[in-house]
């Protein structure tokens, strides 16, 4: 899989030979389960995505989380998929499966809405708990 560990001289990504390049426009690339999917990222995102990840499960009563998508996203206790984390070069995707179902008054979601919206968060740069707790407690009564 593309990531630190397997530097070589792909013309799309600069990580794996051409073929097997998972990060080739049109590829998915595929991951058994969420640490590999975070051990394929370069140390800042895979440090955000630990956190977070943790985050989720603290505040998520009973989640559980699957690969789907190419990413970790997490179910609620109703097995309703309901958040994900997207790792990309500079930044993760806090991830909002059903974001049209949540309350958003202060408009601090992002992104086109087909299928999802979510908070970008950077290395560095302070983590609003309380904003991600308040929409994580309205995903854990979400249901199918």
């Amino acid at each position: 899989m593309c990531g630190p560990a397997c530097r070589r001289n792909c013309a799309t990504c600069g990580l794996r030979p051409e073929p097997e390049c998972s990060k080739r426009p049109g590829k998915m690339p595929k991951y058994a389960n969420p640490d590999e999917y975070i051990a394929d990222h370069d140390a800042p995102i895979a440090a955000l995505l630990t956190e977070l990840r943790a985050f989720i499960h603290a505040e998520l009563p009973g989640a559980s989380e699957k690969i789907r998508y190419g990413v970790p996203v997490f179910l609620n206790e109703h097995d309703v998929p309901v958040l994900y984390l997207f790792g990309a070069a500079d930044h993760v995707n806090f991830g909002f499966l059903r974001f049209d179902a949540l309350s958003d008054p202060e408009a601090v979601l992002i992104g086109s809405g087909k299928p999802s919206k979510h908070i970008e968060i950077r290395p560095g740069n302070p983590i609003d708990h309380a904003l991600l707790r308040g929409f994580i407690a309205q995903c854990a009564d979400l249901a199918a």
